[in-house]
């Protein structure tokens, strides 16, 4: 069976553009408006002794509206088919997730940007027995599935943003707040199990400049979670820190970059009343584009590692432990222009992984870990 990733609330994939300067660059009119498409498909194998399959199709939808100069919404939200099989045990759940709504006001000289946003709980917030392995599954976050999750229940964000040049720098930071209603995660007959996320408060620094040819761009989000209501036992998932950087560049006529990021997690409380231990997840990935074939092909490497620190439950015999998974993935990306679209496709291969396992007694292990994914985003824009 798979050692579990506790939920690392908070996406990786924040813009550090966003934390580190550039004002939101909206269109005058609705004629501006922008249309992103991004199917995926992914597969995992974990072999024995988890022996293990998780598969996904992801098809995010995401629209950008301009009202103005200086308003602007955007509004995304996915379809995901995914199944999961463990031995014989095979599970499945499919259907639209949540939406996203965001509006954003940018005044003060471009300098400052207040951002208020709702989820609209058009997802699957529930789910049923059957359905539980394969919802559980996405929400890996070292494994990162397009969509990690099927739907939370409605919830309303606000945040406030502020950018200044310093010298050859520029320089932002940002605050927001997320606010989460009670739902029923489970889909049982006759019995009733009532959710509360905790608030989620979220802090961010970030700075960039024009280095050479290229940019330079590092970021720091500091996120803290209230204590969670789970059938009215009360718990901590533990804050997270998440440390982010990028840098482009030439070399030679071939467009380069490398971009990092680390993610923290400190140590928690489950609902039973167990503690649980610290992880950190590490990611470095690399890319280099060339000219080839009249377009552009971008040939890539992303190599990560987590760290978990496994503390032993009450009553149990086990001991402190600490355990670690890696994986390395090779792929390439392709840009082009087709009937005024823009279209990145792309495929990688995870050839080489490693993942913390139990065997069939509970002792802790490692399990072989394969994988690939292709995907397609789709651009359509004035």
């Amino acid at each position: 069976m798979i050692l579990e990733a506790r939920q690392l609330a908070g996406s990786l994939g924040t813009s550090l553009a966003l934390l580190a300067a550039a004002p939101v660059a909206w269109g005058q009119s609705l004629l501006d408006t922008e249309l992103r498409l991004a199917p995926q498909f992914v597969q995992y194998q974990v072999h024995a002794p988890a022996d293990e399959t998780i598969t996904e199709l992801a098809v995010p939808v995401f629209v950008a509206i301009p009202a103005g100069p200086r308003l602007g919404f955007d509004v995304g939200t996915a379809y995901a088919r995914v199944q999961a099989t463990s031995g014989s045990t095979r599970s499945e759940i499919s259907g639209l997730t949540d939406t996203q709504i965001r509006g954003s006001y940018t005044f003060g000289g471009d300098f400052v940007i207040l951002t208020a946003g709702v989820s609209l709980p058009t997802g699957r917030r529930s789910v049923t027995l059957d359905q539980l392995l394969a919802a559980g599954r996405i929400g890996n976050d070292f494994l990162d599935f397009p969509v990690s999750n099927m739907g939370t229940g409605l919830a309303a964000t606000g945040g406030v943003a502020v950018a200044r040049p310093v010298g050859a720098w520029s320089v932002g930071a940002g605050l927001s707040a997320r606010r989460s209603r009670a739902y029923e995660p489970f889909d049982v007959a006759g019995q009733t199990f009532r959710y509360q996320p905790g608030n989620e408060w979220r802090g961010r620094i970030g700075v960039d400049r024009p280095i050479a040819a290229g940019r330079l761009a590092l970021g720091l989000t500091y996120a803290a979670f209230g204590r969670e209501d789970a059938g009215g036992s009360a718990y901590n998932t533990g804050d997270r820190v998440i440390a982010q950087g990028a840098l482009t560049g030439l070399v030679g006529a071939a467009d380069y970059t490398i971009a990092a990021y680390n993610l923290f997690r400190a140590p928690g409380e489950y609902a039973s009343g167990d503690r649980a231990g610290r992880e950190n997840i590490a990611n470095l990935f690399l890319s280099l584009g060339v000219d080839a074939f009249g377009t552009v092909v971008e040939p890539s490497l992303e190599l990560r590692h987590w760290i978990q620190h496994v503390l032993p439950t009450q009553g149990s015999s086990e001991t402190e432990r600490t355990q670690s998974s890696r994986l390395a993935t090779l792929g390439v990306r392709v840009r082009a222009r087709v009937a005024g679209l823009t279209l990145y496709p792309s495929a990688g291969y995870t050839m080489f992984g490693r993942l913390a396992a139990e065997d069939e007694q509970g002792r802790p292990t490692s399990a072989d870990l394969t994988g690939y994914r292709v995907g397609l985003v789709v651009r359509a824009a004035p």
